[in-house]
């Protein structure tokens, strides 16, 4: 039995350091290649029916966490993007979240679905029906190219 223990330890410093470092590099491959998993991020979905509730007919075109608990948004209709950020909490309800878009643009527009008329923010409970239809949008834009106007 000692005899096929000794048959299966290296026999020089040379090869036991080998050794390591292959067993290093096999570790190091599987962490490079293996997926990391991740649960379902219930709040970017709530994100999404919220953003899909006020500006329907407009698509997400992504919505990333950023920071403590909130979200990039870009939405897009017939060309158009308005990006902003979705800050749900801090300082408000749970449920209700600030609108803090990136451009002039997208301030103007968001403005018409705001539930506050200084700031830009969203209740849960809504105080009024106040969303944006893609449609509308172009309506008011009073054309349907792909260029952003009034973007910062």
């Amino acid at each position: 039995m000692t005899r096929i223990t000794n048959m299966l330890r290296p026999r020089s410093r040379h090869s036991r350091g080998a050794l390591v470092i292959a067993s290093l590099a096999a570790a190091f491959a599987v962490a490079l290649t293996v997926p990391i998993p991740t649960l379902p991020d219930v709040g970017r979905a709530e994100v999404q029916a919220e953003v899909g509730d006020r500006l329907p007919g407009w698509s997400v075109l992504r919505i990333d966490p950023t920071w403590e608990n909130a979200y990039a948004v870009v939405t897009s209709c017939a060309g158009r993007e308005i990006d902003f950020q979705f800050v749900p909490g801090h300082g408000l309800p749970r449920e209700d979240a600030w609108i803090q878009p990136h451009s002039s643009y997208a301030r103007a527009r968001l403005g018409a679905t705001s539930d506050h008329a200084r700031y830009l923010l969203w209740r849960g409970q809504r105080v009024h029906p106040a969303s944006m239809e893609c449609t509308v949008n172009l309506a008011r834009d009073g054309s349907t190219e792909g260029s952003n106007p009034g973007t910062d």
